[in-house]
């Protein structure tokens, strides 16, 4: 014993003497500096009385070599003085009367205008004080280390040196702690503990050293020493505790800090066997617990910080070096608890107030208590997702799933009070969602062992893992409705509606595409739970529904609408290609005919997915290459057929309000139209003679007027939904320049090399199949689309048009061609008579287009007629004339005479009657 009441006096005339000198010298040098400054505050003060007295008197002021007024003003405020006013002042507020040299009064001067006041200076950041508190009371903050450490070194002396037996040695750290806690305890009754300027945070640096020595002690006598078991340890932990949390409510927060900082740190220095340190997950979880007790009366703010901040690194160390699920999961729970309830005061928190998601975007400042129970949930809900992911069996990741859930019913119903805590259940909730994705994406052994029900015998059961995680997303939804049904006024209810509707589904996703449950289970009995879980959407559906309410039709409609999700799922996995898709039509619809019973807007979005599931299964998956080489005919003929059928009854049944949901079924109408076009003719055909022109000319026929069926929409649709419209535009207009491109490709083949043929008679060949209706669309186009006053009215008509002209050109000159030389193109010429043929073609054109000019009264098409002429003319001059003999040459130009005489005179005559009319 003599030896600890030696180290004990060692520690005191080593440390605190030399601290105690220190502080002195430190205090009596500041004594003076304040003394110095207070008289020339004085002096200063006196020196500005006698310029208001001389300013009031209308004397100019007396000079006086004390310090300017500007410094005096300085001195007596923090902030920056102005300058002091001249001696012919600004008009005062004050209505004082002031008499001339001729005795008369003049008026009182004109009140100013208030001032608007200045900004309240802000304080100083935490990390400034903190820096400033250091300069000032460094050794207060060495003399607390050096007591901890004493205490330490107490115990690890008595171990190295064998000179004392362990209970000894445990019981001088427990007499010094209680020394230290008393020798602060008596400065502070006596003195204060800030009070006293010669004694300032002496109290809580001793007993805050005492603290912490007393948890070491206790640490010592579990892990080092194995004298007390695991009970009696947490017992003599939760009373040091309670000390520090009657303490702290009586000290400074110098105190709580030293605490806080020396206990979390003390474990790590004392060391002991690693099958101790499961001790350590309950030890800083009472260790945060504390500091919260403190500052739940003191309120100091970063104290809580501390709190939280210092067991929450301990613990993720401790993670990392002793891995223990419970113990985790239970300190993290007991944190998160504590920081919810402790600041608030109160088993059932009412904290009121913007929340944390609006703090952390700018839009408004949080209370202190809101900050602390975010950080505790988020503490809470991180060790979930720890335990999800790096949980080294399954046991473990269970039991952070299970934690998420119990944290985010918590939050949920238990802080239904709290409109300041409403956004934290979306930490363990999305947490719950991420942990089930990314245990999968990382082979995480519940995973693992649900997947090794791969290589079970046929007659044993399949793992029931994924009716529990499924049973979990359920309780989700659940405790999202619950909430809902409890919640008070009309704020946020259609979040909690949006979070029960979507939890489940988003759980059943989540678990189909990274899990795989349907291989290990077997597709059916997973249908089965797929549909139990839409099963509860429509009980949770018809219960808001119940309830009433302004918003019960678009509530409503997001429970359905899950529902109806969840049935579909469940169709894709038992149902075959065609029939899936005709089940997701046949809920198109039944989705629009409940909207239109009852509105319920989301049963709208959901039909828009549906319409994009559909084009993604035509398109893609299945897709054409099953449409086109694999399915049978009835199959093919019932994918198609069943969605056009279904986009046509939204047509019908959609309400005029749902104009987004019209758009979209009239668009992918048209499409789905022109895909079934394109798949008959390619299955009709083959492979070979799809690829010719004619049915590439088909082809691009069909996806040109399904692009010119958007445009046509476009001036009915509402300004939103236009570039939606343009974008199917643009796509089909793409798919037609394809099957141009092939088209052309082809003749270009017919051209130069003869491989291949002309099929059919002259004039109704397939050279008219490919090219006709082509220029047939581009005409009706222009002159529908190109319409006075329809948008883009301007260069669609002309350019249409001109498409049109160009397409008849290349089939009159292909079609010549084919007449003088037969089915195959290549062969060598032209010919006399090919030649007479272009140039009759060339006026019967002209003439034509004049014609339709006078019909319709257009001087564009008078212009491209008379532009004919020119080109007819130009061709007999520059390539007929050296190319036709004899008969045929007097022949040709006679003809072409009489022709543009014709021409001229119906020319004339249809200036006259434009003349005219």
């Amino acid at each position: 014993m003599l030896i600890v009441f030696g180290s004990i006096y060692g520690l005191l005339v080593l440390v605190g003497l030399p601290a105690l000198i220190f502080a002195h010298f430190g205090l009596r040098s500041e004594n003076a500096l304040l003394r110095i400054r207070v008289e020339d505050l004085l002096k200063d003060f006196e020196a500005l009385t006698r310029e208001v007295a001389a300013l009031r008197r209308g004397a100019p002021p007396q000079t006086s070599p004390e310090p300017a007024p500007e410094q005096a003003a300085e001195a007596l405020s923090p902030e920056p003085a102005p300058p002091v006013v001249s001696p012919a002042p600004e008009p005062s507020t004050v209505p004082m009367a002031r008499r001339g040299e001729d005795g008369a009064e003049d008026a009182p001067p004109v009140e100013a205008a208030p001032k608007a006041p200045p900004p309240e200076p802000k304080g100083p950041a935490l990390t400034d004080r903190l820096a400033a508190w250091l300069r000032e009371n460094w050794t207060l903050a060495l003399a607390a280390l050096s007591l901890i450490l004493g205490g330490l070194f107490m115990v690890q002396y008595g171990v190295e040196q064998g000179l004392l037996t362990p209970p000894l040695r445990v019981l001088g750290a427990l007499v010094l702690g209680v020394a230290l806690i008393a020798c602060g305890e008596a400065i502070r009754r006596r003195h204060g503990d800030s009070a006293t300027p010669n004694l300032r945070h002496l109290p809580s640096t001793f007993s805050g050293a005492g603290t912490v020595v007393l948890f070491i002690a206790i640490l010592s006598a579990h892990a080092l020493y194995g004298l007390i078991g695991s009970v009696p340890a947490l017992a003599g932990m939760a009373a040091v505790s309670l000390v520090a949390v009657l303490l702290g409510w009586l000290y400074g927060p110098v105190l709580s800090a030293i605490g806080l900082l020396g206990a979390t740190a003390a474990p790590f220095f004392v060391g002991g066997s690693s099958d101790k340190a499961v001790l350590l997950y309950p030890y800083f979880a009472m260790v945060g617990l504390a500091g919260l007790g403190i500052d739940t009366f003191r309120r100091w703010a970063w104290v809580s910080g501390l709190a939280l901040g210092l067991p929450a690194g301990a613990l993720g160390l401790l993670w990392l070096h002793e891995p223990d699920a419970r113990g985790l999961a239970l300190a993290a729970l007991a944190l998160g608890l504590g920081a919810v309830l402790i600041p608030a005061r109160s088993l059932r928190p009412v904290q009121d107030g913007p929340m944390t998601g609006q703090g952390l975007a700018g839009w408004a400042a949080p209370a202190f208590p809101t900050w602390i129970a975010a950080a505790g949930v988020a503490l809470a809900s991180g060790a979930g997702l720890v335990l999800m992911l790096d949980g080294a069996s399954p046991a473990a990741a269970a039991l952070g799933y299970a934690l998420l859930l119990l944290v985010f019913a918590g939050v949920t119903l238990g802080l239904a009070r709290a409109p300041a805590f409403e956004d934290l259940a979306l930490l363990p909730g999305v947490a719950a969602l991420v942990g089930l994705g990314l245990h999968a994406a990382l082979d995480g052994p519940l995973y693992s062992a649900f997947r090794a029900g791969l290589d079970r015998l046929p007659e044993s059961p399949a793992p029931t893992t994924v009716w529990w995680l499924v049973a979990g997303g359920a309780a989700l939804s659940v405790i999202a409705f619950l909430r809902l049904a409890r919640q008070i006024g009309t704020d946020h209810r259609g979040v909690w509606a949006l979070g029960a509707a979507v939890l489940l589904p988003a759980a059943i996703l989540v678990l189909e595409f990274l899990w795989a449950p349907g291989e290990v289970t077997g597709a059916y009995p997973w249908a089965l739970a797929v549909m139990a879980g839409a099963g509860l959407m429509v009980v949770l559906a018809e219960r808001r529904s119940a309830m009433g309410g302004e918003a019960r039709g678009f509530e409503t409609g997001l429970f359905a609408a899950s529902a109806l999700i969840l049935i579909g799922l469940a169709l894709f996995l038992v149902l075959t290609k065609t029939a899936l898709t005709l089940a997701l039509s046949a809920m198109m619809v039944a989705a629009v005919a409940m909207d239109r019973q009852r509105p319920m807007r989301p049963l709208g979005w959901l039909a828009q997915l549906g319409a994009a599931v559909i084009g993604y299964r035509l398109l893609v998956d299945p897709g054409l290459d099953w449409a086109v080489g694999r399915a049978g005919t009835l199959d093919v003929l019932l994918a198609h057929l069943g969605p056009l059928a279904a986009f046509a009854a939204i047509l019908v049944l959609a309400r005029p309000e749902r104009a987004a949901l019209r758009a979209l079924a009239s668009s992918s109408l048209v499409t789905v139209m022109a895909l079934a076009v394109t798949v008959a003719l390619r299955r009709g055909l083959g492979a070979e003679g799809f690829e010719t022109h004619w049915a590439q000319g088909l082809t691009a026929t069909v996806w040109i007027l399904a692009a010119f069926a958007q445009i046509w929409r476009l001036p009915h649709d509402p300004s939103l939904l236009r570039p939606l419209r343009i974008i199917f535009a643009v796509v089909m207009a793409l798919a037609a320049c394809g099957a141009v491109a092939v088209m052309i490709d082809d003749l270009s083949w017919l051209l130069a090399t003869g491989q291949g043929r002309v099929a059919g008679p002259p004039v109704l060949d397939s050279l008219a199949l490919a090219i006709l209706p082509l220029a047939a669309v581009f005409g009706a186009g222009a002159a529908l689309l190109g319409r006075p006053g329809r948008p883009g009215a301007r260069w669609l008509r002309p350019g249409l048009g001109g498409l049109s002209v160009l397409a008849l050109g290349v089939w009159g000159w292909l079609e010549i061609r084919r007449i003088w030389r037969g089915p195959d193109l290549s062969l060598p010429g032209p010919s006399d008579g090919e030649l007479y043929s272009y140039t009759l073609a060339l006026l019967l054109a002209s003439g034509l287009g004049l014609l339709l000019a006078v019909l319709t009264r257009s001087h564009a098409l008078r212009r491209l007629a008379m532009a004919g002429v020119a080109l007819t003319v130009a061709k007999v001059f520059l390539i007929d004339m050296s190319g036709l003999s004899g008969l045929v040459r007097v022949a040709s130009f006679v003809g072409l005479g009489l022709a543009l005489a014709g021409l001229a005179w119906l020319d004339r005559a249809v200036s006259r009657i434009w003349e005219r009319g």
